[in-house]
């Protein structure tokens, strides 16, 4: 019997042994996962919408930008060709003011006579109304939007027609041609026919504050003593010169200046400013191993250096719509070897800024966000929801995104924690493939994400690109507009001084001499229309590119002087062409026939 219970003991107890090693072996592998799951750390979620994509987001940004620019440019350009035809309209009643004396004479009312002039201008500026409008609803939009979305997949453009814009630019349009016109028609008809069928009497000339300086005066030749007299006598038609020159010139100013804002931002910024190829954000649990592999790779063959910094996302709601921005912070490791991957300076003075012990260095637009300057506070939200205030110790040159830089010493004082590099500041060697590396240092399991320049700087190189298409259409429109300007008035100023003219050739001046007395007055009004322009568009880009950038970017305020020159150049130019074409009608005006006209 013994025996008998022996063996059944003897059974449990190899039972009992086998399943403890399973419960052993099971145990062994939970501390593993569980030792996986620590190393991956806490998940983290993000919720959004389709409007927070980042294509989407771009493109309403962008969308954002031109509608800036739609508000601006319209105007100015509406605002010229406005005076462009009101001074054409004041010309042509002048032209037929003896007609309107013959009208009158024969026994027609003022109303029959206004009829006439109401009926031409209407017809004229609705005609250019509707043509212009078939330009701008559907010509236009296409060849902005073809441009705009030249580096996107975006299809499907659809037109959208407004009545109340197009009702709007009717009504001014009319008032400045069928207003001008009967404005300029209540004058006349005031007049007897018998005056009316005479020529319009010459404004008479008279003494100008110039003759009063005499050392200046007496210095001048009769030629030049001449222009300046009918400068002052021509004021109305020399202010609308000067100012149509000068809108012009402001809109070239403004166009030429933008685009040089947009051209070579990425470049300063990837180039000059930050000189790194990529942030390598390490993982807090990675094991030994896997850091050891990282370390290998930061000093393989590839990479050409990388020095340590801490970086963390800091978030603050700023600008006109209170978004939330996201702000980098960085603090490097070791100072002297951060200069050669990031550089601190100011725009203004180009001097290196030392990180301070006390206070953090944050970018330009981050600055006009907040309203901070040397020396302010600032609050910004770190990664776990508390608010941290620094002191600003300076602002550095930034054009994309925005930066908070700090040493070591200020991060203890700011985030009351003791510092240490969380992740890596990497500069490849010239030829190597920047996604490989990444796959590289991700392969390692000690980096947790990467960011990449190279995705940033194609952003950035797209959106600037589109701006740039845009803007070179608005300066085409806008030297189209200047040689209007200039023919129109330079045409007019001939016409209306057509009797003058042949006086002065009867009295042997030659076709260049007479050519010269009219032009010398439209150079001078034109360069002091370009010089008033020069004010205008300065005035204009500023307000521009302080609109324009969307809120995590700014463009570079500089002007260069080319664009000044090529703004008066294409100006100059116009000038000279229309002067060529004008040359040859004065020299082939008939005198006799130009004198006579008053028998």
């Amino acid at each position: 019997m013994p025996r008998q219970r022996s063996r059944p003991l003897c059974f449990s107890r190899k039972m009992q042994g086998a399943g403890n090693a399973v419960l052993i072996h099971q145990a062994a592998a939970l501390k593993k996962q569980q030792a996986k799951l620590k190393q991956l750390g806490s998940p983290t979620y993000t919720l959004s919408d389709r409007t927070e994509n980042p294509g989407y987001a771009i493109y309403r940004s962008n969308a954002e930008r031109v509608d800036i620019l739609a508000n601006v440019f319209p105007v100015l350009l509406f605002a010229i060709a406005a005076l462009v035809s009101l001074t054409t309209m004041t010309r042509f009643v002048e032209e037929e003011r003896i007609q309107i004396g013959t009208l009158k004479a024969l026994g027609y009312s003022n109303a029959d006579v206004a009829k006439k002039f109401a009926l031409f201008s209407l017809l004229a500026s609705s005609a250019g109304v509707a043509l212009g409008a078939w330009g701008g609803f559907m010509v236009l939009p296409k060849i902005i939007f073809k441009a705009y979305a030249a580096n996107s997949t975006l299809s499907g453009f659809q037109i959208h027609f407004s009545w109340a814009l197009l009702l709007t630019t009717w009504l001014i349009a009319i008032l400045c041609t069928t207003g001008a016109a009967l404005w300029a028609l209540h004058r006349d008809l005031k007049a007897k026919p018998a005056a009316l069928l005479l020529p319009k009497p010459p404004k008479g000339g008279s003494r100008i504050l110039l003759e009063r300086w005499h050392w200046l005066w007496n210095r001048l030749s009769f030629n030049y003593k001449v222009t300046m007299r009918n400068l002052f006598r021509y004021k109305s038609r020399a202010l609308m010169t000067i100012f149509g020159v000068a809108g012009c010139t402001g809109l070239l100013v403004m166009g030429f200046g933008i685009r040089d804002s947009l051209s070579g931002i990425s470049n300063i910024e990837y180039s000059r400013i930050i000189k790194y190829d990529l942030i390598a954000v390490q993982n807090s649990n990675s094991s030994a191993k896997q850091r050891q592999q990282l370390k290998k790779e930061l000093n393989g063959k590839s990479v050409k250096g990388h020095t340590g910094i801490y970086f963390e996302q800091l978030t603050k709601k700023a600008g006109d719509d209170d978004a939330t921005q996201s702000i980098s912070l960085i603090v490097p490791n070791n100072e002297k070897n951060f200069k050669q991957y990031f550089a601190v300076k100011n725009r203004q003075t180009k001097k290196t800024l030392k990180l301070p012990q006390d206070g953090v260095i944050i970018s330009e637009k981050l600055a006009r966000l907040l309203n901070a300057k040397k020396g302010s506070s600032i609050k910004l939200k770190d990664a776990s929801g508390k608010w941290r205030t620094m002191k600003v110790a300076g602002i550095m040159e930034m054009y994309i995104g925005h930066y908070v830089l700090m040493s070591p010493q200020a991060y203890q004082k700011i985030f009351h924690q003791s510092y240490q590099t969380n992740a890596q500041l990497i500069k490849l060697k010239k030829g190597a493939k920047l996604q490989r590396e990444s796959q590289r240092l991700m392969a390692t399991g000690a980096v947790k994400g990467i960011n990449q320049n190279v995705n940033n700087q194609r952003t950035i190189d797209n959106i600037m690109g589109s701006l740039n298409r845009v803007m070179i259409i608005l300066i085409g429109l806008a030297a189209l507009l200047a040689l209007v300007v200039i023919y129109n008035l330079s045409n007019i100023n001939i016409e209306e001084r057509m009797r003058e003219l042949s006086t002065i050739k009867v009295l042997g001046f030659y076709d260049q001499e007479v050519t010269l007395y009219i032009y010398r007055e439209t150079v001078i009004l034109s360069v002091i229309g370009i010089l008033l322009g020069y004010l205008v568009g300065i005035g204009l880009h500023r307000f521009i590119i302080l609109s324009l950038p969307p809120a995590n970017a700014m463009f570079d305020p500089a002007m260069t002087l080319a664009n000044f020159i090529l703004s008066a150049l294409i100006p100059a130019v116009i000038t000279a062409g229309v002067v060529i074409i004008m040359h040859r009608k004065i020299r082939s005006v008939d005198m006799l026939d130009a004198l006579s006209s008053v028998d």
